[in-house]
């Protein structure tokens, strides 16, 4: 993966997200820093985050649909 690929991947990581994948993996919190740096490759790590990602975003469409609900 490209540096500027682990960028985006890096800055669009819900908060925690480094700990959740450390633990789901079982690599330390360093080694998933690593890896998102792109000074080491683990496709755990890389398929851990895109889902991470995902969940987030749904989880974010949801909250933003109950609030347009809440104050109609």
């Amino acid at each position: 993966m490209e540096n500027k690929d682990l960028n985006t991947l890096r800055k669009n990581l819900p908060k925690g997200a480094i700990t959740i994948i450390s633990s789901e993996t079982g690599l330390s919190v360093s080694m998933v820093s690593y890896v998102l740096s792109g000074k080491r490759m683990n496709d755990s790590v890389i398929d851990i985050a895109i889902r991470l990602i995902e969940e987030s975003k749904v989880q974010k469409h949801k909250r933003l649909k109950r609030l347009k609900n809440a104050v109609k």
